[in-house]
């Protein structure tokens, strides 16, 4: 599952404007050789039953997310994921690694 985060985290680091820089040829390939990488391992995994979810604006559930801090955004329900750190992933329907978030706080009243 590391391996799976940090191939996520390389290709994310390549700012999109760079991805498509014709200037630079070697940048392009090398992202584009993380990126069918990190296809071709969620493929195997998902073979196996294993498959990534992003929980993005889902209510916060203590058996799939692990709460690292708290978020104050007024436009989002208390309670519900705002940012994910580490995607979680699921072993057919149970939790391998539960998806690391930063959840919106409640209202201070």
């Amino acid at each position: 599952l590391e391996v799976a985060d940090n191939l996520s985290r390389a290709a994310e680091a390549v700012p999109a404007e760079a991805r498509t820089d014709a200037a630079n040829p070697h940048l392009q390939s090398l992202v584009e050789g993380v990126l069918m990488t990190e296809k071709e391992l969620l493929k195997v995994f998902e073979k196996n039953g294993v498959s990534r979810f992003v929980p993005v604006g889902e209510k916060f559930d203590p058996f799939r997310h692990s709460a690292l801090f708290e978020v104050h955004d007024p436009s989002k329900e208390a309670g519900t994921v705002a940012v994910v750190t580490k995607s979680g992933y699921m072993l057919k329907d149970r939790v391998l690694r539960p998806a690391e978030v930063g959840v919106v706080k409640g209202n201070q009243q």
